[in-house]
């Protein structure tokens, strides 16, 4: 049994939100399957080691991975150099309240990178399809880049900051001729070369067709607007204003 993923949970109390439990996401080597359980200990002192006594509940895969379709594409066997997998938050599972939200958003995200398939853009990531187990989609495979555009900056060498948000930009416009809106722009989710160049716009997991709700699936908190409840070309163009500082002033917001 591994940890592959954990995260703390906080509730409202007194006009605050004040720590509830550690919720913890497990993996079964053997089998591939998932559990979660929640921890009263704080995220930083949770180990394999002391995690004997939780209760550990198993997630339907239907809950977490959506079936294979053949009208998609099937990702290489074996990961190519260059690419990655992109794997879904299983963190958001939540079977109180909508369990097969996990599913259905990662399915979301694959209707969305195919539909950029074919209506490819240098500016935004390349697909190469769906990583498949058991007939059901447990992964996204991605041409990676060298650095986020947030590492970049962070080095503190100078480069073409110009053509690199033009880029941006451009990238940004083919999703909004699309009638796509990315909702969850900001550094981290914007990959460059070495040199800065070829930025290329990332992590769709908060792409949606433009007027539709967000769910969950929100905006970085300080790179977007607070109260945003669905997909409107605004969001970007607010998050792009805040990227544009960060470039123009050659150093990261506080």
């Amino acid at each position: 049994m591994e940890i592959v993923e954990r995260g703390e949970c906080f509730v409202e109390k007194d006009n605050d939100f004040v720590f509830d439990h550690t919720k913890i996401i497990f993996r079964q080597k053997h089998d591939g399957k998932y559990f979660f359980a929640r921890s009263p200990a704080r995220m930083h002192t949770v180990t394999p080691g002391n995690i004997k006594g939780l209760e550990l509940i198993e997630i339907p895969a239907e809950d977490i991975f959506p079936a294979f379709n053949s009208t998609f594409t099937q990702g290489p066997q074996l990961l190519p150099e260059g690419a990655y997998v992109k794997r879904p938050k299983i963190l958001h599972y939540d079977p109180t309240q909508t369990p097969q939200e996990c599913s259905n958003q990662l399915l979301r995200e694959v209707e969305i990178c195919e539909l950029l398939a074919k209506n490819p853009h240098p500016n935004v990531v390349h697909y190469l399809g769906c990583v498949v187990d058991g007939g059901r989609i447990v992964g996204l495979c991605l041409k990676k880049h060298d650095m986020t555009l947030w590492e970049k900056v962070d080095a503190g060498v100078a480069f073409d900051t110009e053509a690199c948000l033009q880029g941006i930009k451009n990238g940004l416009n083919h999703l909004h001729r699309l009638g796509l809106v990315h909702n969850d722009l900001n550094p981290w989710n914007i990959e460059v070369d070495r040199h800065g160049a070829n930025p290329v716009i990332t992590h769709l997991g908060s792409c949606k067709r433009e007027g539709e709700g967000l769910g969950f699936m929100g905006g970085t908190a300080g790179w977007a607007k607070e109260g945003i409840t669905h997909a409107n070309r605004e969001n970007d163009l607010y998050a792009l204003s805040l990227i544009r500082e960060v470039l123009m002033k050659g150093k990261l917001r506080n």
